[in-house]
């Protein structure tokens, strides 16, 4: 019952108006007296707490002598209170969005993260917001977790260039293998991942071998764009590998 009363009050009831409601609840029809004697509000304070409940139209008022009060079914009470409570929500969505928008262009914050499911969540995130086109550097021990949201980005339109560091393919817009994998995580000894949605957005990930892991993620514009052309880089010199060869391997030791 304690909860209850707790919940109501989260309701913006006071304890003692949650007392008396559960009380007409319960025995329903009765006088400010007996109401009092079975709620445990303070006879002094039920009529005080009772004019609250009829100016809430959590309770009515009968015509009888003498008088007594019979709640508001709760199906009723909560259903005005959803209501009242989703269009709160609503409003504030578009107004504080609205807000935040208008200093979009102007938004150079870098966005910390840690830890791996922050990470995730905030990349999965990401990839449902795109419209137009994502880039992305990843390896397979990540793929597989934000595979669905790829799969359903793709299927409303969304183009994807994705860099693979690992086998696994998707099926899905331009795929290029890295393939120096096992040299790479041996000189970091960590994977990263790079996401760019729609110029919009960016997130660069680390995750180490030993578990822990960071990002960052920003709106910055100027950053956004050097993280596309990062990605860019890769596919070009990947696609440069595959065409010219040992030739082009040769170049890339050499620097």
């Amino acid at each position: 019952m304690q909860k209850i009363i707790q919940q109501l009050q989260n309701l913006d009831f006071t304890q003692y108006e949650a007392k008396a409601y559960l009380a007409l609840l319960r025995r329903g029809r009765i006088s400010g007296y007996e109401l009092a004697k079975n709620s445990g509000v303070p006879a002094s304070k039920i009529y005080q707490v009772l004019n609250r409940l009829l100016e809430k139209e959590i309770i009515v008022a009968l015509d009888s002598e003498p008088k007594k009060y019979a709640p508001i079914p709760p199906e009723e009470v909560l259903s005005r209170y959803r209501t009242d409570y989703l269009k709160i929500f609503t409003d504030l969505d578009k107004g504080l969005n609205r807000i935040y928008k208008k200093q979009q262009s102007t938004n150079n914050y870098i966005w910390n993260i840690s830890g791996r499911v922050s990470i995730m969540h905030r990349i999965i995130e990401f990839i449902g917001q795109a419209d137009r086109q994502v880039h992305l550097s990843v390896w397979d021990e990540e793929i597989a977790e934000i595979e669905p949201v790829i799969y359903r980005a793709n299927e409303k339109g969304v183009e994807f260039y994705i860099v693979h560091y690992g086998k696994q393919k998707l099926g899905i817009g331009k795929e290029y293998r890295h393939g120096r994998e096992h040299q790479i995580r041996q000189e970091r000894g960590a994977r990263r991942i790079a996401l760019e949605v729609d110029e919009k957005k960016v997130l660069l990930g680390h995750f180490l071998e030993d578990g822990s892991s960071n990002a960052v993620w920003t709106s910055n514009k100027g950053l956004v764009l050097l993280a596309k052309d990062y990605i860019i880089h890769d596919i070009y010199t990947i696609r440069m590998a595959e065409i010219f060869g040992q030739a082009a391997d040769e170049i890339f030791k050499s620097h």
